[in-house]
């Protein structure tokens, strides 16, 4: 298969350079891209020593889900088969990549989550976030009638299916991962957690701040509510695609 790993960056120039190094030895199994979010610390230099292979936003798109939706649009234009979200903060570890890679190359799942919380080893993030990340699976899992525990983790991988909806298809804004999960199982998108260990975030700070931590529950409800809306769009969109 023809496999992309997306790097997603905004000002992680103390992060970058361990995160190319860590992957490094699996550059010759799979195509890396970084994904700069208009970063205004030299993250794309450090980066540029190391690969060529750059998509920079001229203008931050106010939040991590600006990358997603350009490395989806780049894997569509480039036609991969699967695309990896590998976070520029150091917490995801490349040994990790197969567990998330594997289900979908095995043709067992179109939608893949690394998750913290089924092993329960390395770190598990702070506890105002753990609540609201159980707050949210909890929402998830009841709308897709499956069990979802990670519902916010951005160590990811996708299938063909997903990729053309969001890389071609689909033309609105994401908000957040519930958003991009609902609407892929609206789309009928197969989704599997797996386990996976992470890191601590050692520089810089994650978009996560605390007025971020205490405003995003309310945000994410009214962001699933509107999703919610969109199940029929979904299949309209879907049925013309069929119908191409």
């Amino acid at each position: 298969m023809k496999i992309l790993i997306a790097i997603i960056a905004y000002n992680e120039s103390k992060n970058i350079k361990k995160v190319f190094e860590d992957l490094k030895s699996y550059s010759n199994l799979y195509d890396m891209i970084l994904v700069d979010n208009s970063s205004s610390d030299n993250t794309k230099e450090i980066y540029k020593n190391s690969t060529n292979n750059i998509i920079s936003h001229s203008i931050n798109s106010g939040s991590a889900f600006g990358t997603v939706i350009s490395y989806f649009q780049y894997a569509y234009t480039y036609k991969y088969d699967m695309v990896c979200q590998f976070d520029g903060d150091g917490q995801h570890i490349a040994e990790e990549l197969h567990k998330i890679i594997a289900p979908v190359e095995k043709g067992e799942a179109d939608y893949v989550i690394g998750s913290r919380f089924l092993d329960k080893n390395g770190f598990q993030s702070y506890l105002l976030r753990r609540i609201g990340i159980k707050l949210f699976a909890k929402l998830d899992s009841l709308i897709i009638g499956q069990k979802v525990t990670d519902v916010t983790s951005g160590f990811r991988a996708y299938g063909r299916n997903v990729i053309e909806l969001f890389g071609n298809y689909y033309k609105h804004e994401i908000f957040d991962t519930n958003q991009l999960l609902l609407l892929s199982h609206f789309a009928g998108a197969r989704i599997l957690e797996v386990p996976v260990n992470m890191r601590e975030r050692i520089h810089g700070e994650s978009e996560f701040k605390l007025l971020n931590s205490l405003t995003y529950p309310f945000k994410g409800i009214v962001n699933i509510l509107g999703t919610l809306l969109q199940r029929k769009q979904i299949r309209k969109i879907l049925n013309k695609t069929n119908g191409d």
